[in-house]
């Protein structure tokens, strides 16, 4: 039997260099992402955001709720919203919000006063979308658009596209928590799992879900540039991802350093803000991510966003 000769083993060129790992490149990408985040102003344009949505968190809520309301009971919708909200800035927080919201809800009246309530709703509802434009705008370098009334008229009907849209989202949270007990008892109840540790993982598998799709929507339709939606979708799910860690940290954070009792009477707005400060800024930096994902900057023609 003849042996055969195996081939001679190439040398590495003079100068060649290894293709980096994949931890070593993702890390490499969110590094570059978070210097762009910085060199464009993130914590300035969060600020503004957050400063837009703290004024503009109870309109939103009113909206959405009146909007659920027309499909689920408005108790039941109310409990959910401020369920969540609780979770994250605590009962104080939560008061805050819903006194809020209490306020929004009767402010106004009958004939042209409460037309004037309605109408200012829906602008205050409004505005932090499209402080958000504005900073998306600033993320993708966005060339001004000559058309400043059309481009306006499109920015609002697409934030209060938004604004409806968290309330038809709250309806479908409730649908699928009540689907996923009813579920869950049905198919784990003989199968000796714990079935509340399987019901909260499940709702927040559903929860992230529906983060993902609300952020990428938001990265593909705000902006006065065409997104790629590859992009769009890959700022979506680390906004998201982000999102949620940074929710439970949070949550911990105010459970140990005590930072409402520093403020004093202001302690719950000042929660707040800070709340609405790290949301912004998330959002951004996934804004960022997605630039980044989608080739740095997209192509800078205008367009309605889809």
């Amino acid at each position: 039997m003849v042996d055969q000769a195996l081939p001679p083993q190439r040398e590495p060129r003079a100068g060649a260099r290894r293709r980096p790992s994949w931890p070593r490149r993702a890390g490499r990408f969110v590094g570059a992402a978070l210097g762009d985040w910085l060199a464009d102003g993130g914590p300035s344009m969060s600020a503004a955001v957050a400063f837009y949505a703290a004024f503009s968190l109870a309109p939103v809520l009113v909206v959405a709720i009146a909007v659920a309301s027309l499909f689920v009971g408005a108790e039941a919708v109310q409990g959910r919203l401020f369920s969540g909200i609780q979770a994250v800035v605590g009962d104080e927080g939560a008061v805050v919000v819903q006194a809020m919201v209490a306020s929004a809800w009767k402010a106004g009246g009958g004939g042209w006063m409460g037309g004037l309530s309605l109408a200012g709703t829906v602008i205050g509802a409004t505005a932090t979308f499209a402080e958000l434009n504005r900073s998306l705008n600033i993320v993708w370098r966005a060339p001004e658009n000559p058309r400043v009334i059309a481009s306006l008229l499109r920015v609002r009907l697409v934030s209060f596209g938004m604004v409806v849209g968290t309330g038809f989202l709250v309806v479908v949270l409730l649908i699928a928590d009540a689907g996923l007990a009813y579920g869950g008892r049905m198919l784990l109840g003989a199968m000796d799992l714990d079935l509340a540790l399987v019901l909260g993982l499940l709702e927040q598998a559903v929860s992230f879900a529906f983060l993902c799709i609300a952020f990428s929507l938001l990265l593909k339709l705000l902006p006065d540039v065409h997104v790629p939606w590859g992009a769009a979708l890959v700022g979506g799910i680390a906004t998201a991802a982000l999102f949620s860690l940074g929710k439970q940290l949070f949550a911990r954070y105010l459970a140990y350093a005590g930072t409402a009792n520093a403020f004093g009477a202001a302690g719950s707005l000042a929660v707040l803000m800070m709340w609405l400060f790290f949301s912004a800024a998330v959002f951004l930096l996934g804004a960022e991510l997605a630039a980044r994902a989608g080739g740095g900057r997209p192509d800078a023609r205008i367009t309605p966003g889809l």
